[in-house]
């Protein structure tokens, strides 16, 4: 398989986090057990810079765990803005004060993607695992707009906070956020343990993305979905002002993820090791030709066989499923919950 340009990469800097989030799927919190270690961030920048002259990708997403718990955080910033690639910062915002924002002189990070999970303080806390994380955050987002940077608010849709969606969207309009992702809540890790207590009903997620469209249009506000919403459950054609995503893995859009310890995996939710970047000899273009990554892009659950919609939807979440249910070829925990629910596309 000759793979795709790579145009983006996400980087988990460390697998440390300040944090209990009770939706987190890292995948070192699934039950199965993941490899340890974190590369220094001499080890760090010279697979970067091997990996960026092989691809030209132009984008770096940093994520971890909580990436700002590095203190070496900024010399990764650096050397990637060095190179002329934007970079993006996931983070949790708890940790984002003056000090941390002049070590990392924000001009050289592109955009800052941090939650913002309700408009009351005690849920986003509850559900971020952490007291006063709501008021940290939220002291970011505006210490960040008063800097004239680019800051996305991140919106898991789960049962606990769905009924705060209205007020969150206009929460983060006047904290002034260019933008917000309203992603359901996509199990693994940590997330499996508190499926009852999360998992929202397609009906409630429909009228999510009601409310989503009706702000977006009001406020003239961009809400994306990047959490696959499939197709047999819900009518996304109705919505002119959001934007949905499937799953990428084999495109240029893959979320192609290295690990703290230089491990590549199909994305970011993905278990599946691909290989090691460590040696100075490995080639990421040899990981994404590789029959693991052939198997992951070709997995489709049979529920999904003959629907019109299958090369697009790709049976949503496979990731998911895999973390949850041990394959990419079962059902995500989504789908399998609500199949009666399901309209045939045929």
């Amino acid at each position: 398989m000759a793979h795709p340009p790579v145009d983006s990469l996400i980087l988990e800097v460390t697998r440390r986090c300040n944090h209990a989030c009770l939706h987190c799927y890292n995948v070192w919190k699934n039950a199965r057990p993941y490899p340890e270690g974190e590369l220094t961030a001499a080890e760090l920048t010279a697979l970067l810079g091997r990996v960026l002259d092989e691809t030209g990708a132009s984008l770096v997403t940093l994520t971890g765990g909580e990436p700002l718990l590095r203190a070496d955080l900024p010399e990764l910033v650096d050397f990637l803005a060095g190179r002329g690639a934007r970079v993006n910062l996931i983070t949790n915002g708890t940790l984002l004060d003056a000090a941390a924002l002049a070590r990392l002189v924000p001009d050289k990070i592109d955009l800052f993607e941090v939650p913002l999970l309700s408009s009351e303080a005690a849920i986003h806390d509850r559900l971020s695992g952490s007291a006063g994380a709501f008021d940290r955050v939220t002291e970011a987002i505006a210490d960040l707009k008063l800097a004239g940077q680019h800051v996305v608010g991140v919106f898991v849709a789960t049962r606990l906070n769905l009924h705060t969606w209205r007020d969150t969207i206009e929460l983060g309009v006047a904290l002034g956020l260019d933008g917000i992702m309203l992603n359901r809540f996509n199990p693994g890790g940590a997330g499996l343990g508190n499926l009852e207590l999360l998992q929202a009903a397609p009906g409630e997620l429909q009228a999510a993305l009601d409310v989503a469209e009706e702000l977006a249009e009001a406020y003239d506000i961009p809400i994306s979905c990047s959490i696959a919403m499939p197709p047999c459950l819900f009518d996304t054609g109705r919505y002119r002002r959001l934007s949905f995503g499937f799953c990428a893995a084999g495109t240029g859009r893959a979320y192609t993820t290295i690990d703290p310890a230089g491990n590549v995996r199909p994305c970011n939710h993905s278990p599946t090791i691909l290989g090691s970047l460590r040696s100075p000899t490995a080639r990421l273009g040899e990981l994404l030709e590789s029959a693991a990554l052939r198997e992951f892009v070709a997995a489709r659950p049979a529920f999904c066989a003959g629907c019109r919609l299958e090369e697009t939807c790709l049976g949503g979440c496979k990731a998911a499923a895999e973390a949850c249910h041990g394959s990419t070829r079962e059902l995500e925990p989504f789908l399998r919950a609500h199949q009666g629910l399901a309209r045939p596309l045929r």
